[in-house]
């Protein structure tokens, strides 16, 4: 079994390579004059990139505050804010370098405050599962209310299938509480449909208080910056779109984010965007240009603020 396992991790390892060289080899063969990225990159107007750094903070530290309150709701660990904040940006540089290291390290760390490795798993998948949902949800509503110029008649299919993805995790717990049970004989099954049970329920067992009201609110908030973010970085190259455009390069940009196919999607979500910025005609060199920018904002800011953490907060950690 932990044979099967490791070929079928090292075939998937291979074939995230193979589709990252596929796409770097893409963008080379699709950008017809490198001296157009250079005028693109030239043509910045900086005014913007200030509240562009401001923002992109703003929304780190939202995603940071939903983590950290979610830890304290669901099993109440006894941790500060500012060093869980340390904790979030050592990981998420340690996954810059290594993919998937960070979760470990932030596992190994949680851990020592009395998180379980199974809560924390629990909690993590929880978590992408419920903003999944809500995100996908606001996706489908944009694209209704906005995407009809692009999209046309296919908003409504692109609507109708977000609605029922979304709703899976309100559905899915109910008919799983109240229907699937098996009591397996062998204790290692058992334990992983235990596990796999926990999984599914989470939001049944979560949902106390207000707490999704706390997660809707502090992720519709992380949601609009993000939005902003695009709409100023757009501003700032000088690029006159409707307003529909600019939505759908939002949800683009935040699908892919919840999606990595790639390491944070590297190469994949830039070939996205130039294909579908040469499709509107905008040239397939800006929409790399404009994926290449929300990079390079959301790598100097982690930088930029876990550097700062770890040299104000210097306790070792």
């Amino acid at each position: 079994m932990t044979k099967n396992f490791k070929i079928k991790n090292n075939l998937i390892l291979l074939l995230k390579f193979l589709l990252f060289t596929l796409s770097c080899f893409l963008i080379y063969k699709n950008i017809s004059n490198e001296k157009n990225i250079y005028k693109i990159f030239q043509d910045v107007d900086l005014k913007y990139i200030f509240f562009i750094f401001i923002l992109s903070t703003l929304i780190i530290f939202v995603q940071i505050f939903i983590q950290f309150k979610t830890f304290l709701h669901t099993k109440n660990i006894k941790i500060s804010f500012g060093y869980y904040s340390k904790i979030f940006f050592n990981s998420q540089m340690l996954s810059i370098i290594l993919p998937h290291s960070g979760l470990f390290y932030k596992a190994y760390k949680l851990n020592k405050f009395g998180l379980l490795y199974k809560d924390f798993i629990n909690i993590k998948l929880f978590l992408a599962w419920f903003y999944l949902c809500f995100l996908i949800l606001l996706y489908s509503i944009e694209i209704l209310i906005f995407g009809y110029e692009i999209l046309k008649n296919f908003v409504f299919i692109i609507f109708f299938f977000g609605f029922l993805v979304s709703s899976s995790i309100f559905i899915i717990p109910h008919i799983f509480k109240k229907y699937i049970y098996i009591n397996f004989k062998n204790k290692i099954l058992l334990k992983i449909f235990k596990l796999l049970s926990n999984i599914v329920l989470s939001p049944l067992n979560y949902n106390k208080g207000k707490f999704f009201h706390f997660l809707i609110s502090y992720g519709f908030i992380s949601h609009i910056l993000s939005f902003v973010v695009i709409y100023l970085l757009f501003l700032s190259l000088n690029i006159n779109l409707s307003f529909s455009v600019i939505v759908l390069f939002f949800v683009m940009n935040s699908f892919l984010d919840q999606i990595p196919i790639t390491p944070r999607n590297l190469a994949v979500s830039e070939l996205i965007f130039g294909i579908v910025s040469s499709q509107i005609g905008l040239g397939f060199e800006f929409g790399v240009v404009v994926k290449l920018f929300l990079r390079l904002f959301f790598f100097a800011n982690l930088t930029m603020l876990s550097i700062i953490y770890n040299v104000v907060n210097h306790k070792k950690i």
